[in-house]
């Protein structure tokens, strides 16, 4: 049954929709853009002031730093030309945008060019009917909504992930909390949703397991690697498993009938 929040987001449903909206959200991405814009262009003034100094009393670091800023001016603007470039796209273009690709690529047949309004609505009509929200991710009846959407019949394995990460910066520790919900489809995809509130990710799951009750929902840190380098015979032995673990359900809720 729908809780209170499942109702709110139903009477608040946003004019042109849950994809529309947040296709059209990712322009503030573009604030990332520029951050890696001025890492890029800050190292390159940095490589460049090396490049040009007296390199008579030079010893080894001051070539790894030479190769450290360089490094880190080319990943920069490459990151800067990217984060520009999507986050306007799908602003501008939605029909391009990260999402309606996402749906499109999962549907029984993708060739098949659907109009991004008619793509966009067989999501939001489900979210909105059917939809439980946890943070910025909806479970429906038959999508998941995030920042790619995942239709829940080619759901294989669900990984939550809470991890803190750890970064070692000009002799300091800086620490990053990452909570993300990664679902891989059945053609051995992954679809990343992150998450503002920890507190959301285990609900999600627990809700997902009972969309999906054949998948099994795995800690990412303890399992993602392993699924994610599977090669093709092993996956298939996945797939295998879970079309064992399904009939065997139907089989049982069949016999309690």
């Amino acid at each position: 049954m729908p809780n209170n929040d499942t109702k709110k987001q139903r009477a608040g449903s946003p004019a042109g929709g849950y994809c529309l909206q947040r296709t059209r959200r990712r322009l503030a991405r573009l604030l990332w853009a520029l951050f890696y814009l001025a890492i890029g262009l800050g190292a390159g003034a940095l490589f460049i002031s090396e490049l040009l100094a007296d390199k008579s009393g030079w010893d080894y670091m001051d070539y790894i730093v030479l190769a450290v800023s360089g490094g880190l001016c080319l990943g920069g603007l490459a990151a800067a030309v990217y984060e520009g470039y999507t986050n306007l796209r799908d602003f501008l273009f939605p029909a391009k945008s990260r999402l309606a690709r996402s749906i499109r690529s999962q549907l029984p047949y993708p060739e098949a060019a659907l109009d991004v309004r008619e793509l966009f609505a067989m999501v939001d009509d489900d979210i909105r009917e059917h939809g439980q929200w946890f943070d910025r991710v909806a479970v429906g009846k038959r999508w998941i909504f995030g920042d790619d959407v995942s239709a829940i019949e080619r759901v294989r394995v669900v990984f939550g992930r809470d991890e803190m990460i750890r970064r070692h910066v000009n002799g300091r520790t800086q620490i990053a909390r990452i909570v993300e919900l990664c679902i891989m489809d059945d053609r051995h995809q992954v679809q990343r949703t992150g998450l503002r509130d920890a507190r959301k990710l285990k609900p999600l799951l627990e809700c997902i397991q009972l969309r999906c009750p054949d998948v099994p929902v795995l800690n990412y840190e303890d399992s993602f690697t392993d699924y994610n380098t599977m090669d093709e015979e092993e996956w298939q032995q996945v797939l295998r498993d879970f079309r064992l673990q399904r009939s065997q359900r139907e089989r049982s809720r069949q016999t309690e009938l």
